[in-house]
C-alpha cells in the first residue's frame, strides 16, 4: 500500500477483499452471505463472539461478526456484483489467503484485489508527524 512503513512490532493483520463480477443471485441473497460469511470464519479458525446485520431495501446487506481475534465484515452490492470484505485478525497465523480463495469461489466472483496489511506499533519515529 504505497510507502506505507511496517510497524515494529506486528499485533495483527487486515486483510481487505474486494471481489467484482460476483455471481448477482447469490450476492443478492442475504441468507447465503451470511452462511457464506459463517464458512469463512470456519476457514479462517477465528472464534465468533457476536455479529451484527443490516439488510438495505431495495438491495444490499451488511454483516460484521465480531471476534475474538478482532472482525470479520462483509458488504454486498448486488446491483454492481461487488462485495467487499474486511478481516482483521490479531492471530497471525490466520489464514488470510485461503478466506480470499473460498470467497472467490463460492461469491463466482470475476475478479479479486485481495490486499493485506500489518497492523502493530513503532518503536522509532518512521511516521511523519501528525499535522496540527
Amino acid at each position: 500500500m504505497g510507502n506505507v512503513p511496517e510497524p515494529d512490532v506486528i499485533l495483527g493483520k487486515h486483510a481487505i477483499i474486494d471481489l467484482s463480477g460476483c455471481n448477482p443471485e447469490l450476492i443478492g441473497n442475504n441468507a447465503f452471505i451470511q452462511e457464506t460469511l459463517y464458512h469463512a470464519a470456519q476457514i479462517a479458525n477465528i472464534t465468533i463472539v457476536g455479529e451484527l446485520e443490516r439488510h438495505f431495501e431495495p438491495t444490499g446487506y451488511t454483516a460484521i461478526l465480531l471476534l475474538e481475534e478482532s472482525h470479520l465484515s462483509i458488504h454486498t452490492w448486488p446491483e454492481y456484483n461487488y462485495i467487499s470484505v474486511d478481516l482483521y485478525s490479531c492471530n497471525l497465523d490466520t489464514d488470510f489467503e485461503s478466506v480470499k480463495n473460498f470467497l472467490v469461489t463460492r461469491l463466482g466472483a470475476e475478479k479479486a484485489i485481495f490486499t493485506l496489511i500489518d497492523r502493530g506499533f513503532f518503536k522509532t519515529n518512521k511516521c511523519s508527524p501528525l499535522a496540527s
